[in-house]
């Protein structure tokens, strides 16, 4: 008798534990999956198209130039070989990709005080009648915001007194409102250099290095100037 009022109290207690058993199954339930990640933002309506250049121009004069047209001419042709040859290694050394390069390392719409704009680079026009002087847009966008940054110049000089530096030429355009010609905004920006060209192969990671930082260094230098044509 008593094994059966043991036995009846003992299903009596498991019957109303049961439902606590299935409240502690659903509370450790998995969470819901989580919500979708929001879509990526709008790209900015604005375009900056930047236009790198093919040039590379080099320069050395000594102290013959300081003697007139005739100490100039002698001093060109002292120096005719080495300037070629400076200014095929320039081309080499600050081609395209690699003007693309430094310039990815600066924030040039926040340089140009522009509005919010996604940067487009473009490939290089040879001819200079059209990156100097052209008004038109030079790729086939139709953004109503749009502007343009052309590099045309890359030019090396070593002069007697004053060493050797980086000069860099830049044309802004803005066709802002969707104009179909803009105004050329012309600058430049020139700083020394100490390592370029190298003087021995164990240099060159050096002076490749220092000629790309002075190329970013004469673009701040030229939009430092800058002014924004009126909104």
């Amino acid at each position: 008798m008593k094994h059966s009022l043991t036995i009846a109290a003992a299903t009596a207690i498991l019957a109303v534990g049961i439902p606590s058993l299935g409240f502690a199954q659903d509370a450790a339930a998995p969470a819901p999956a989580p919500e979708v990640a929001a879509a990526a933002a709008p790209l900015p309506a604005c375009e900056l198209h930047v236009f790198p250049t093919l040039e590379g121009q080099a320069q050395t004069t000594g102290l013959l130039s300081g003697f007139g047209f005739v100490g100039a001419i002698a001093d060109a042709a002292a120096n005719k070989d080495r300037n070629v040859n400076e200014a095929a290694y320039l081309k080499e050394a600050l081609g395209p990709r690699l003007q693309v390069e430094a310039l990815k390392s600066i924030d040039l719409v926040t340089a140009l005080k522009l509005q919010p704009s996604q940067v487009i680079f473009e490939t290089p026009i040879a001819d200079r009648k059209i990156t100097t002087k052209a008004t038109n847009r030079l790729s086939s966008s139709t953004a109503p915001c749009y502007y343009e940054l052309i590099i045309t110049q890359n030019f090396y000089k070593k002069a007697a007194i004053y060493g050797r530096s980086l000069n860099n030429r830049f044309v802004f355009k803005d066709f802002n409102g969707g104009k179909a010609a803009a105004k050329l905004v012309k600058g430049r920006g020139g700083n020394g250099l100490s390592h370029f060209p190298p003087k021995t192969t164990d240099e060159t990671e050096a002076a490749e290095t220092e000629l790309r930082e002075v190329f970013s260094k004469n673009f701040l230098e030229f939009a430092k100037g800058f002014k924004p044509a009126a909104k």
